[in-house]
Formats: structure tokens, sequence, C-alpha cells
């Protein structure tokens, strides 16, 4: 054997020696106790969108809307999930857990309370705006202002013909929201039960419930007879809004956003979302944003009241 084969030979020896030697060191020091193991780094994951599972109050849906175009414009990478269906819905995907914010058009009730706490659930009340409830009717009735007492006495069946509070003769078409909404839920405790103070009274049964407050808007468009409830962030010029005696007498009071935001329109209510426990994260951020300038711009421009000026 030549010199240069005997060199090649003793070349490859000597590395499959050395590959021995490192694989039985690696192995060796897996074994021994004590020995540190130095892992491969981690690989990253690919960055995934955040989810704001937004439900509930049909009022609060055009802000919801609005705040989620608006936000998503600046957090391309974070999806907003709007729907309405009640604010009884919206606080029940909460305390369910298919939810991260429930919008609500009222405050959350004792009995969900209950429920949420049996669920492990903490709800965690943010007021985002203040609205009224316009009381509308066709733009053909001559009435232009009814008392809250007038108005529950409507409400509850007790008046049935517009000439008893100054209109033509003519059954009154009550229009009325469905139970799961926090409109019909606040209305009835203004107005129906007088601020609570005859809790006996309730709706007539001869109510036409709808489903929203577009709903109801277009029903008293089309009734010449009706009389309704809608959210002032609703009201347009299909419709005629009445002006309101606050209970025991006094001036009838126009449904505008300084009326509301004074108190001096006695049927205004704030406006909810709720949230499973303090927000953290992307949902605090969200919040915060709402409640800030930005989001209060958009609720004034929408024709609710910010929660300041």
């Amino acid at each position: 054997m030549d010199t240069r084969r005997l060199v090649l030979v003793g070349f490859v020896a000597i590395l499959l020696v050395s590959a021995v030697l490192v694989v039985g060191c690696a192995r060796r020091a897996e074994m021994e106790p004590g020995t540190a193991v130095v892992p491969p780094a981690p690989v990253e994951p690919p960055a995934s969108a955040e989810t704001i599972r937004q439900i509930g109050s049909t009022t609060v849906l055009p802000i919801a809307e609005a705040w989620q175009k608006k936000f998503s414009e600046t957090h391309p990478s974070v999806k907003i999930a709007v729907s309405g269906g009640g604010s009884g819905a919206g606080i029940e995907a909460l305390i369910s857990g298919t939810c991260e914010v429930a919008s609500s058009s009222r405050e959350i009730k004792d009995k969900e309370r209950e429920q949420a706490a049996a669920a492990g659930v903490s709800p965690v009340e943010h007021i985002i705006a203040h609205d009224g409830i316009a009381v509308v009717v066709h733009p053909s009735n001559p009435v232009s202002e009814l008392s809250i007492e007038q108005l529950s006495d409507m409400f509850t069946g007790k008046i049935r013909n517009w000439k008893d509070v100054g209109g033509q003769s003519g059954e009154i078409q009550i229009i009325s929201r469905d139970s799961a909404s926090g409109t019909y839920e606040a209305f009835k405790e203004l107005v129906v039960t007088l601020n609570k103070t005859d809790k006996e009274r309730d709706y007539a049964a001869e109510a036409l419930k709808q489903a929203s407050n577009q709903a109801v808007l277009t029903s008293v468009a089309q009734t010449k007879a009706a009389i309704g409830y809608i959210g002032l962030g609703y009201l347009d010029e299909t419709v005629k809004a009445l002006r309101v005696i606050p209970m025991g007498g006094g001036t009838a009071v126009e449904v505008t956003a300084d009326a509301v935001l004074d108190g001096t329109y006695p049927v205004s209510r704030a406006l909810y979302m709720y949230t499973n426990g303090e927000p953290t994260g992307i949902v605090k951020e969200y919040l915060d944003w709402g409640k800030g300038p930005e989001g209060q711009a958009i609720v004034a421009g929408l024709g609710f009241v910010p929660i300041s000026k």
C-alpha cells in the first residue's frame, strides 16, 4: 500500500472515531444526573389574529359595528365579530363563555349575576354611552306631547283611543320591543311602571312586539294609529318623536342629546358593555379606545350621547 493510500485510510479512521466519541458523550450527558442538556431553540409560531366576540343589544349594535370598523383600521390582525340578539342574549353569551363583550341597553339583573357566579363568571360593567328612548308616532298624528302617566296608561291598555289624549278618534296600535330587549326593560321601568312606583303594571297583551329598534321604526312609520319607542340613534324623519312631560307635571321635553345628558328628558338610560372580570389585553385596549375621544366621537356621530362632553 503506497503512502498516499495509508494517509487517506488513517484520516477516515480518525473521522469515524471522532463521531463515535461525540455521540457517546452526548448520550452520557443525557444519562448522567445533574448534567444540563441544552434543548434546541424553539421555533416561534406564526402570529395569529386575536378575536373579540361581541353579542347583545340592538340599541348598542350601531355603536359596536362602527367601533369594529374603525378599530380594525389600526388593528388589522384583530378580528371583532359583532352581532345583536338583544341585551339578554348578550349577557347569556357572556355567562356561557361564548363572547368576550356583552352589549346591553340595561343593567345586568340580580338573577343574571347569580347565574354568572354559579358559572364562575364575574361580570364587570362599562358605561359606553347614554341614550334617550324616543316615543314615536306616525308623522300624520296631530299629538305632539304626552305625559309619562298618559304613556303608561296607553302602553298598559288603560287608554285605547287616540281621542282620549287629544288625537283623532281611532284605536291605538301599541308597538313594543320583545322581552329579550334591554330597551323593553328600560321603557317598562321608566314609563310602564311609572319609574317602578307601580310594579303591577305591565305591557298590554295586544302590544305588537318587534325584535329590533329598526322593526319598531318601520312599523310605526307604516301605521297611522301606532305608537312605539326606539333608541335615539334610530330616530329619523319617517316618524315623529313626541315631547314627554315628566311624572307629576312640568314642561314637555324634546328628546335631544343635551336633554339626555343633563337628565331633563325623563326617558333616558345608560348603555353598557360587560366583560368577564376586568378586561385585559386587546379587549381592554378596545374598550379604552371606545371610551376615549375617537370612540366617543363615533357615539355622538350616531346620534347617541357620549359619556362626557
